[in-house]
């Protein structure tokens, strides 16, 4: 059996928002403003942060040890991007079923069976949300894509041998689908 690790838990205290405002809504996210003060009651001035809905991902892979990746145009970077499908967890719905959807929407796929893989923060210095990704076995080509109106994507099958490659070389440079295809291989890797 490994050694576990055992962390310490921080000296620090959570701060705490004395003041808060919604100054922007968008059609995904808001932009709240808020004063905060540290665990001692001391002023540490104002701070903006986003509100997003939760997200999530899914690492696909067909019976040949294919990955089942997308390509899609991506608005902050202005470039196109190598993912896996992935997308909002809409209210009331479980990221489980969010990711199930979203492999179906974005590439007519569906999977025999998912299991959790990896939940992060999406971005804890600004953000609110949280991305959970599935690993999603056996999964086949058995529907049609319902893309959004501000989504192209085109699915592409990536054998799963050349993850390491995929991410050395920089081919994919979304974070939260390099650390979730970090996660799977690690996680592989370790099998016997």
């Amino acid at each position: 059996m490994s050694e576990r690790l055992h962390l310490a838990a921080p000296n620090l205290s959570p701060w705490k928002r004395v003041r808060h405002e919604t100054v922007g809504h968008f059609r995904v996210f808001e932009v709240d403003r808020g004063d905060w003060t540290d665990a001692s009651g001391n002023p540490r001035g104002d701070a903006y942060t986003i509100r997003c809905s939760d997200w999530c991902n899914v690492v696909a892979l067909t019976p040949e040890d294919e990955l089942v990746m997308v390509w899609q145009y991506r608005f902050g970077t202005d470039a196109m991007s190598l993912e896996i499908p992935g997308g909002v967890v809409d209210p009331g719905e479980s990221p489980e079923a969010a990711a199930v959807r979203e492999l179906r929407e974005e590439t007519g796929y569906v999977a025999d069976s998912v299991e959790p893989l990896v939940v992060v923060d999406a971005n804890p210095a600004t953000q609110n949300n949280r991305c959970s990704t599935f690993l999603a076995r056996g999964v086949r080509r058995a529907a049609e894509t319902a893309f959004d109106a501000q989504e192209e994507i085109e699915t592409v099958l990536v054998p799963a041998r050349f993850v390491p490659q995929l991410l050395d070389e920089g081919h994919v440079r979304h974070s939260l689908v390099h650390s979730a295809l970090e996660r799977f291989w690690r996680l592989r890797s370790a099998r016997p």
